[in-house]
């Protein structure tokens, strides 16, 4: 999967995030609170669609530099659910120790 081709997605996430912050909301809290609905959605629905928004979210949460090892748990459902790994999906981000 091309996920340059998200590149637009994810600058969008970071934008709105960091606009929030801007506002008095706490930008980690704001995406975990996301991924975790995205996630639900997803379980209830049975929607990729909504497996895909919370893996963008996750990378955004990855790349405004927060720690993957602080929300593993969820973190890696979603990555076992869309059949992938840390490393396939986060290349060149520092491995988790």
């Amino acid at each position: 999967m091309d996920w340059e081709s998200y590149r637009t997605d994810l600058e969008a996430i970071k934008l709105a995030v960091n606009e929030c912050e801007r506002l008095g909301v706490d930008k980690e809290e704001l995406l975990i609170i996301s991924i975790y609905r995205l996630y639900e959605f997803y379980k209830t629905e049975d929607d990729r669609v909504y497996l895909l928004g919370a893996l963008l979210h996750l990378k955004a949460y990855l790349e405004l530099g927060m720690e993957y090892e602080k929300n593993h748990k969820i973190f890696s459902l979603i990555l076992d659910n869309y059949g992938v790994c840390y490393q396939d999906i986060f290349q060149g981000a520092e491995k988790i120790e």
